[in-house]
This record gives C-alpha cells, sequence and structure tokens, in this order.
C-alpha cells in the first residue's frame, strides 16, 4: 500500500521508499529497479556538485545487493557518464586519491522514466543486424577482421563482431539527429570499445575529397572501382582463405599438407 509523500519530498518513490533503495521499479511486480538508477539518485540528492565520494561511501548506502566488487560499481558509473553525468576518478584528476570520485556535474535523472527514456539506446532487430552484418561481408569496418577469425598474431583470441556506429548515439542525441542504417557498421569488439566515444566524427566530404588529390589516375580509377562495390575486394587468395578456414579442424590440416606439396615444401 503506497503512503502519503510530500509532494516537496522528490527523493522518495510513490510508497515512500528513497529512489536508491528500491529493488524493484514502481508500477511492476517483479521488474527489477536498476543500479544505474539507484546510483544517480542518491548522487542527486546525497552529494552536492563538487563533493567527492568512495567506492565504500555507495556500498554502504546503496546495499550489498548494489554490486559485489569495484569493478562493478566502475562500471555503473561509466554508464552514468553516458547519461550526462561527469564524475572523475584519480585517473582523470591526479588531486583524487585511490577510490576516490568527485561528482563535477549532475545529469540525467534516471530513476523517473520519462528521463530515462531520453537516454536509452536504439537497439537494431535481428533483421537489421543481419542486413547490417550481410551489407559489410561480416567483417570489422575499422580493422577488417572477420567473424570466426582470431586477433591477428593473437591465436586462440577469437573475433566477435557487433554493430557499431560511425557517430556515437549519444551525441547524435546531443546535436537532436537521429540514428539510421547508414550510421550503423559491423565492429569487432576491440574496435567498438566505449573509448571510441571519445573519438572525433569520421570525415567529411571536402576532407576526403582534398586528400584525393595525391591519387594518380590508375589508383584513383581502383578506388572508383572499390567505392562503386561498396567494399575493397578481396583476392582469389582472401576469398579461398575465407572458405578454408571454416572448414573442420581435420580438413584444415588436410588442405594445408596438400598445399605444402603444391608448392613444393616437406610436409
Amino acid at each position: 500500500m503506497s503512503v502519503d509523500v510530500s509532494e516537496h519530498d522528490e527523493s522518495r518513490a510513490p510508497d515512500g521508499t528513497l529512489w536508491w533503495e528500491l529493488s524493484i521499479r514502481p508500477g511492476t511486480k517483479k521488474q527489477r529497479f536498476g543500479q544505474e538508477c539507484r546510483l544517480a539518485a542518491w548522487l542527486w540528492f546525497k552529494k552536492d556538485v563538487s563533493d567527492t565520494f568512495t567506492m565504500r561511501e555507495l556500498r554502504a548506502a546503496l546495499g550489498p545487493d548494489i554490486a559485489e566488487t569495484s569493478e562493478h560499481l566502475n562500471r555503473r558509473l561509466r554508464e552514468l557518464r553516458k547519461c550526462d553525468w561527469v564524475i572523475p576518478s584519480q585517473r582523470n584528476d591526479a588531486t583524487l586519491a585511490q577510490d576516490e570520485y568527485r561528482l563535477e556535474s549532475k545529469g540525467g535523472k534516471l530513476w523517473i522514466d520519462s528521463e530515462r527514456a531520453k537516454y536509452e539506446k536504439f537497439a537494431p532487430s535481428a533483421r537489421v543486424r543481419r542486413f547490417v552484418m550481410d551489407r559489410d561481408g561480416s567483417r570489422c569496418k575499422i580493422c577488417g577482421v572477420g567473424v570466426d577469425e582470431d586477433f591477428p598474431g593473437e591465436p586462440g583470441t577469437r573475433v566477435r563482431l557487433t554493430i557499431g556506429h560511425l557517430v556515437p548515439q549519444e551525441r547524435l542525441r546531443s546535436r537532436g539527429a537521429r540514428d539510421d542504417l547508414d550510421n550503423w557498421r559491423v565492429e569487432c569488439s576491440r574496435c567498438n570499445e566505449p573509448v571510441r566515444d571519445e573519438m572525433p566524427d569520421p570525415e567529411q566530404y571536402d576532407e576526403v575529397l582534398a586528400g584525393l588529390k595525391r591519387l594518380t589516375s590508375n589508383e584513383a580509377r581502383e578506388l572508383l572501382a572499390w567505392m562503386r562495390k561498396g567494399e575493397r575486394p578481396r583476392s582469389k587468395v582472401d576469398q579461398a582463405y575465407d572458405r578454408a578456414r571454416k572448414l573442420a579442424h581435420r580438413d584444415q590440416a588436410a588442405l594445408v599438407d596438400h598445399l605444402a606439396r603444391r608448392v613444393g615444401e616437406s610436409v
């Protein structure tokens, strides 16, 4: 049963519970109240801009279920930074002690549904993901690694592909621009790291055009062919490798023996 809560006490949910102590989202029976929402509420109501806080303080305020390790809490704080919160650590500010953070700017009120919706990312459907994967040849558009390959020079580090963005969604949202298929591309898990959100926007047409002046006629003709095809064509050897690498291990070994005999090398 809900209790009477002062209309001025914005730190409490409709049932009177402090927002950062909630475990179930208001209006639902089982949906958990997100950890980022609880963190944002506690920082908003319990800390002023320029105040500092520590991981120990967070755990004491939010309870043992908020996170088990410092890395979990760090990850939650990184999520807040994507929602306009500015929270430097010792890594960004040498005046801070280890395990200490400063609240420099408050961001979105994530505990409020309408506010949180402003920061929710649009996730492409399975159909759209397949389209982007097929369009980009199931290869990272940044470094070129393909699905089921190992990262170059690192045996056993299997590539995982995902859908990334030319311009980060947060940056598009700040400009009032919308995300679309032209902004989506295949990226490997490494090239898709969050640190890329700090990279500058892709080059503009005039900037790329200026660089083409250094190309010879043959180079310009080759680039034209690539642009018309929508990708840099892979050689016959590249294409053969793409097929061969998908063979079973035993068949790969047999193919290696065959190729060695063909080029006159000892097996």
